[in-house]
């Protein structure tokens, strides 16, 4: 249980993480590319309001051995005359088309002329033309059109240098955010460790003492039921001698349930795992139960197939199957059938107890599993001791599966356990 808690906590606390470290990496990044993009659009609107022509102090003039800002995605053609590599290009270069009412260019004006080839304005027009946006960016270029009286005008900024940069950015945050994610999660389970180190203390503490008291009681309630034979043997049988009786049973039963419960938290029957057939398992649970439940005046079905393998510990479902059917029979109505089921479903292997009774509140479903709980109906008869059901989960959570409860006055009750094959 304490593992479980510990798993939880830690994924929790690894996914905040994770959260929190991709959010700020990313939101570093988008604003920087947002201040690539802001700087870009409001320099492209100062050329197209000074008439294409770049407005003094816009930006630094490109040095000199530069290269052409690159062409659209996928295409792979490059002019003659212009060098194979070079140093990247800075916001400063840019060029301003204009272009006719059908889309055609007239003339282009550029602030490093000796960059740019006629087919390479003529392609970077059409393309931004298919947009049909008034601005908007292509590869590393931003742009922008204006209508114009003689058809428009289309003023282009390079950003390749700066999206480069961006890149960059990205690359050393995300190998920073890594960084800092595997400190803060080393940290953050070495510190869940440390936090509950006390409460496993607590826990094992817990289990001693129940594994103490519960061995040091069975011998003085063998003594008290030993001499409560003699007593019977003296002065005969008696109503107070039936009630001591009872609650010797009622003690034993309940020691024997700590005991269990204590066995299982250790987790000491998982070595016992081995593939085993389920159905027969089963069967073998409910065979004992057949002369109890005539006698009770009822019937029971059993609808499990043969073949059907389960790893697990076949005395512990054995143990958990005894446990559904005791509890579907003492609650089952007189004459009533009760079924216990199983079916493959995939990879999983599902089987559980079906009766008709008294229906469990919806309130109390959700609790019928936990410790020493007892529903209204057990109170009712007095019997019980609120461990049954919770043996049962802890052998189904041993065995990495799920069990639960659906009742209702029309349909019965039903517990369904679900296990990994």
């Amino acid at each position: 249980m304490l593992e479980t808690l510990r798993r939880r906590l830690t994924w929790l606390v690894i996914g905040i993480l994770v959260l929190i470290s991709a959010g700020l990496m990313l939101s570093v990044n988008e604003t920087y590319r947002a201040g690539i993009r802001r700087q870009a659009y409001a320099s492209l609107e100062a050329i197209l309001e000074n008439d294409g022509q770049r407005p003094d102090g816009l930006a630094a003039q490109a040095t000199d051995g530069e290269t052409p800002p690159p062409k659209p995605e996928g295409d792979e053609r490059r002019d003659p005359g212009q060098p194979r590599s070079a140093p990247l290009v800075s916001l400063s270069n840019s060029y301003t088309v204009w272009l006719d009412e059908d889309g055609a260019v007239t003339d282009w004006v550029s602030d490093r002329a000796e960059l740019y080839s006629d087919a390479q304005i003529a392609e970077i027009a059409a393309l931004a033309q298919k947009t049909g946006k008034p601005r908007g960016r292509i590869g590393s270029q931003y742009f922008a059109l204006s209508e114009r009286p003689y058809g428009a005008m289309l003023a282009v900024i390079d950003a390749r240098s700066e999206l480069a940069a961006a890149r960059r950015l990205l690359i050393s945050t995300s190998v920073i955010a890594a960084l800092v994610f595997a400190a803060l999660s080393l940290g953050a389970v070495l510190l869940i460790r440390r936090m509950l180190r006390p409460v496993r203390e607590a826990f094992e503490k817990q289990k001693r003492f129940v594994w103490d008291a519960s061995h040091e009681l069975k011998t003085p309630l063998a003594v008290i039921a030993a001499n409560a034979d003699v007593l019977a043997g003296e002065v005969g049988e008696s109503e107070s001698l039936s009630y001591i009786r009872a609650e010797i049973g009622h003690a034993d039963a309940l020691i024997r349930n700590l005991l269990a419960l204590a066995r299982m938290d250790d987790g000491a029957a998982r070595a016992r795992f081995q593939t085993f057939d389920l159905g027969r398992a089963l069967l073998g649970a409910a065979l004992p139960f057949e002369s109890t439940v005539f006698e009770a005046g009822k019937t029971l079905k059993t609808d499990v197939p043969d073949g059907v393998l389960l790893r697990g510990d076949a005395e512990m479902i054995g143990q958990l199957a005894t446990i559904l059917l005791s509890n579907a029979l003492k609650y089952a109505d007189a004459g009533s059938e009760i079924t216990l089921f199983l079916r493959e479903s995939g990879a999983k292997r599902v089987f559980g107890v079906h009766n008709f009774g008294p229906a469990i509140p919806p309130d109390e479903q959700a609790r019928v599993f936990d410790r020493f709980f007892r529903g209204s109906a057990v109170r009712a008869d007095g019997d019980g001791c609120g461990l049954g059901l919770s043996i049962a989960q802890t052998i189904v959570h041993l065995h990495r599966g799920t069990i639960s409860v659906k009742s209702t006055e029309k349909d019965g009750t039903t517990f369904t356990v679900t296990l990994p094959g």
